[in-house]
């Protein structure tokens, strides 16, 4: 893999742009200010974590969550040209991280938050098309949805 095969263009919105579009947290009561952090009755349990939006004229090939932890989504298969990886998600207690790896294209981390689901679109703009392995790295302390998004 060569820095030049691809690039990528990553693009986050938190969930105060959420709320602008339509999306909310549940009603849920807030947890008890004597929970400790990263306890299921934590405030991040009360966020409702949603897969990420299929833009017009795109497909879905791969997806996974929302769940926590690393997964193994399978093998994609991506078209010369721009194509979308995109990721939501949001920690217990503190800041997590995510690592989205397509093997033999390319790989890239995104914070994620523990206040507001974090909403990462990440474009994939590749010189030739190409094959991997679409993985998600990250601890059991994160909870996320992503998805591979292709023109139709």
């Amino acid at each position: 893999m060569t820095p030049s095969r691809f690039a990528v263009t990553a693009v986050v919105i938190t969930a105060t742009a959420m709320t602008a579009m339509g999306c909310t947290k549940t009603d849920q009561p807030a947890p008890s200010p004597s929970a400790p952090r990263g306890s299921p009755s934590d405030a991040t349990s009360d966020v409702v974590l949603t897969p990420p939006e299929l833009p017009p004229g795109h497909r879905q090939i791969a997806h996974g969550g929302p769940r926590r932890g690393a997964a193994d989504l399978g093998v994609v298969r991506l078209g010369k040209g721009v194509s979308w990886v995109n990721v939501n998600c949001v920690a217990d207690g503190g800041t997590g991280s995510l690592t989205v790896v397509i093997d033999t294209v390319g790989e890239f981390t995104v914070s994620c938050p523990s206040t507001t689901p974090r909403m990462s679109a990440n474009q994939l703009d590749l010189a030739e098309g190409g094959k991997g392995r679409f993985h998600i790295k990250t601890g059991d302390n994160v909870r996320w949805s992503a998805s591979i998004q292709v023109p139709e």
